[in-house]
């Protein structure tokens, strides 16, 4: 990410935009240099590029070279401190192939261009492993050593500090919008309809329009409230022992996930192989991209998307299908793994479960997954605890899967047994939690193989590998069902 060095960011209005301004994944092609909006790139698509922090990208599609900006001289970075202070970390860097970037760098190894093998990337003062597809997956350190060295997930913690947020509408309660309503699928019907009949396909026709229009959708009371009322006690005794095998792990703002194991409730049918839910991510999750590509060519990949036109269908050109060879076959550290080389099409990630406490912050904006772009991860979502307007709600940015910025965001607080659906390149955060109780969330994602989300089976345990091949095991086969009858309906 940022490989190339010595290249100014400007716009066709002039300066480079600082960095902290620019939208998330600017932050991940801010080295590339972007010219002049050139002849070839429409203006409003162009602007919308811009928008999206890959304008730089956009104009070499279009442009026959990239000019190198002036480069201000820097001092020789100093040896990382979280290095200098962790033998642990040492020991686990001085056991991969170190590869450096930059300049000026004392004793580094030359840079390379292409992601041929995994190594550890130094940038600045913080030295970052990398995969062999070119992704940087981070150097694992005890929560404690973290915590000790004053190091916080996300760098900064993942606080939203901003003091002009977004103006936001709510879905459900005294705070609701009508405007939320074009958010919503009401689908407490569902249960007293037969698979197949007209009310179970209005249902699903109005909420995959919804979904791929937005990024997002609201299920209302697709589950019975009384089925899902006890799994509140049950998440907060899970998350407040030990586990041997699991491992939590921290979130943005102060949250926290742990994988859920492969048992009752958790396992139930009505809970994680609902039928609806099923047919929406055979028939949304369809990007192929990331399958056998380096981060370079899904870049590339996504910028060909944007300035074709953001068209969600675009990715299922057979041009943009799995690309065969070593990283298809074996998906590289901190890239998914799911399903097989044989298939494509969407299979059961991991499944977790999340706790906001009291007092905790709004998180950044942030999107799950930057590649492969859209319509490759599919979250869904299960309210534990009943959703209010502050106690920890997510806010979606309709419509930002396709690069769309509106100027509000969709606090979605429907009530117990809803499910909310989104797109995990859907820009989104967790909003501040006021309430006096923590509020608890059940999280289970569908994915595409070879997509980068960065975790590995050692972020959560050696339990954690088991449960969820045995998640899988129960889910994928009733999932590939539904995506061979989308097949044959095509």
């Amino acid at each position: 990410m940022g490989r190339v060095r010595g290249l100014r960011l400007t716009t066709s209005r002039g300066s480079p935009p600082p960095l902290q301004h620019l939208h998330p994944l600017s932050r991940e092609v801010a080295s590339l240099a972007p010219i002049a909006a050139p002849a070839a790139v429409p203006g409003r698509r162009w602007r919308r590029l811009c928008a999206a922090g890959l304008c730089s990208l956009a104009a070499a599609t279009a442009a026959p070279s990239l000019v190198p900006g002036p480069s201000p001289a820097r001092p020789a970075p100093r040896p990382s401190a979280a290095l200098a202070a962790s033998p642990r970390l040492a020991e686990a860097l001085g056991r991969r192939q170190l590869r450096a970037t930059g300049r000026g760098m004392p004793g580094a190894c030359p840079s390379s261009a292409s992601a041929g093998s995994g190594g550890v990337r130094r940038g600045g003062p913080a030295l970052r492993a990398v995969n062999e597809a070119g992704f940087d997956i981070g150097v694992s350190m005890p929560p404690e050593e973290a915590e000790k060295m004053g190091i916080q997930p996300f760098g900064d913690g993942g606080a939203d500090n901003s003091t002009s947020p977004r103006p936001k509408i709510y879905s459900h309660g005294p705070c609701a919008s009508p405007a939320a309503a074009q958010f919503i699928v009401k689908c407490s019907d569902w249960r007293d309809t037969s698979p197949g009949d007209a009310r179970q396909r209005e249902l699903a026709e109005k909420a995959l329009e919804v979904l791929r229009t937005h990024g997002f959708v609201i299920l209302e009371e697709l589950l019975p409230a009384d089925y899902v009322a006890p799994l509140e006690p049950e998440a907060a005794q899970y998350l407040g022992t030990s586990h041997d095998g699991f491992i939590p792990q921290p979130l943005r703002a102060n949250r926290s996930q742990l994988h859920l194991p492969y048992a009752m409730p958790w396992a139930s049918d009505w809970l994680v192989k609902h039928d609806l839910v099923l047919e929406l991510v055979a028939r949304y999750v369809r990007n192929d991209l990331a399958g056998g590509r380096t981060q370079d060519e899904q870049q590339w990949g996504l910028v060909q998307w944007l300035t074709s036109g953001a068209d969600l269908d675009w990715f299922l050109s057979p041009e943009w299908g799995p690309k065969p060879g070593r990283l298809w076959d074996a998906p590289p550290t901190g890239c998914s793994g799911v399903g097989s080389p044989e298939e494509r099409g969407p299979w059961l990630g991991r499944v977790m479960v999340t706790k906001t406490p009291p007092g905790s912050p709004p998180q950044k904006h942030h999107r799950d997954i930057n590649f492969p772009g859209p319509t490759a991860q599919l979250t869904i979502q299960v309210a534990l605890t009943p959703l209010e307007a502050n106690n920890g709600p997510l806010g979606y940015v309709p419509g930002s899967h396709r690069m769309v910025t509106p100027g509000f965001e969709v606090v979605a607080n429907p009530p117990l047994g809803s499910a909310v659906l989104y797109d995990s390149f859907v820009e989104h955060h967790g909003i501040e939690n006021h309430s006096p109780r923590d509020r608890y969330a059940m999280y289970y994602e569908f994915e595409t193989r070879g997509i980068f989300g960065g975790y590995t089976d050692e972020h959560f345990g050696p339990q954690a590998a088991a449960h969820t091949m045995a998640f899988r095991m129960a889910i994928d086969p009733e999932l590939r069902q539904w995506v061979e009858r989308v097949r044959a309906a095509a």
